[in-house]
């Protein structure tokens, strides 16, 4: 099929061929973090979290992460708010809660 466009495939959206994305919390992927702990500070709750990799980050209230941002910190549990595409390509937005697996003793 030459000069044709292939019917199975939407044209509504546009498919991306990579992040562009190496490491630094902008490269999380909510999929992936584990929450291993949570820290009380002065300037709120810092989240500490390991990606797929077990390489450990700590985030804050507002800080972005690839499909999304932190919404909240709890002293056990973090929340996203993840942002997704429809296979239309229309974008919706979803919370999602990681809680401390094994908690200290």
């Amino acid at each position: 099929m030459v000069g044709k466009r292939d019917p199975f495939i939407s044209p509504v959206v546009s498919h991306m061929g990579g992040s562009g994305c190496n490491t630094g919390k902008k490269c999380l992927e909510i999929g992936q973090i584990n929450l291993r702990g949570v820290v009380r500070a002065d300037t709120g709750m810092i989240a500490v979290v390991t990606n797929s990799m077990n390489k450990a980050y700590f985030l804050r209230e507002n800080d972005p992460v690839f499909n999304g941002y932190v919404e909240k910190i709890t002293g056990d549990s973090i929340v996203f708010k993840e942002t997704f595409q429809d296979k239309l390509g229309k974008s919706f937005t979803r919370d999602v809660v990681k809680k401390i697996l094994t908690p200290a003793v």
